[in-house]
């Protein structure tokens, strides 16, 4: 006599299922990693000083993650709200947002590699840019949800009912914080939340927003951001305990997010 699966059990399973399958999308410099190779530093530069060339590769790269299904994985990862990584899901949210999301954003940078040797992911600085990059106006891929539906990558950029994307000031601002959670907060909900709303479409959506590739450019504008901030308040990190400091679905803690020599990438400039 077999057994069914109630619909909870059914979500759990689907669940463990993508997690397994992101963690299995391993590029080769995990490889070279595991016989003592070291990953070469990476240094993430602004979207606006790529060449045309370097431009093109970037998209030819998301197409192949794309058709690998990897990008996929990555929305269904960032849709699953039991990894507690927004602000939005309470102080542990908060908290783990900014270690999380860089997690999340190397991962995905090691496998442009993968297909790219030495690609990093580029930002976008839409405090001095402020409109979607030209070069990536025209593309609107089409992802896999979470659900198995398509998500069509379009933009409603300029709508009138939209806030301004943050200025330089109010990066300046944010910076002049001293207190983690009080610069975790306007981070995250004063430039972070206002860009994806700005830039609309799938971007708006939690559940979506890693199909479009302006959200990989712009989280690695608020991961310099961050960083920025981090190198003239050292010691002044998130504060997780226990489990709440494991950024799942992977295996890295929150102290490790601390040192960018851990991730093997640096930024050519911070603000």
């Amino acid at each position: 006599m077999t057994s069914q699966l109630q619909q909870p059990d059914i979500e759990n399973v689907v669940r463990e299922f993508r997690q397994r399958l992101f963690q299995t999308h391993l590029p080769r410099v995990k490889a070279a990693a595991a016989i003592g190779a070291q990953p070469a530093l990476t240094t993430r530069t602004s979207e606006a000083e790529l060449s045309n060339a370097d431009r093109q590769t970037f998209i030819g790269a998301y197409r192949q993650l794309i058709n690998t299904g990897f990008i996929s994985e990555c929305v269904s990862i960032h849709a699953d709200m039991s990894h507690m990584m927004h602000g939005s899901m309470g102080r542990v949210g908060a908290q783990r947002f900014l270690p999380w999301h860089r997690v999340f954003l190397y991962l995905f940078e090691q496998h442009l590699q993968a297909l790219q040797p030495g690609m990093g992911v580029p930002y976008w600085d839409w405090s001095s840019d402020a409109q979607v990059p030209d070069w990536l106006v025209d593309y609107t891929p089409t992802v896999l949800g979470a659900n198995g539906n398509p998500i069509t990558v379009f933009r409603t950029s300029g709508d009138p009912l939209a806030p301004n994307l943050p200025s330089s000031e109010d990066v300046k601002a944010t910076l002049a914080d001293t207190d983690f959670t009080m610069f975790e907060s306007d981070l995250e909900i004063s430039l972070h939340n206002t860009v994806h709303v700005w830039v609309g479409g799938p971007m708006q959506d939690l559940t979506t927003a890693p199909a479009d590739p302006l959200f990989w450019l712009h989280h690695a504008n608020v991961d310099r951001i961050w960083e920025s901030w981090r190198s003239h308040n050292p010691g002044r990190n998130p504060t997780l305990d226990g489990t709440d400091a494991v950024l799942d679905p992977w295996s890295d803690t929150e102290p490790k997010t601390r040192d960018l020599v851990n991730y093997h990438y640096r930024y050519d400039l911070l603000p």
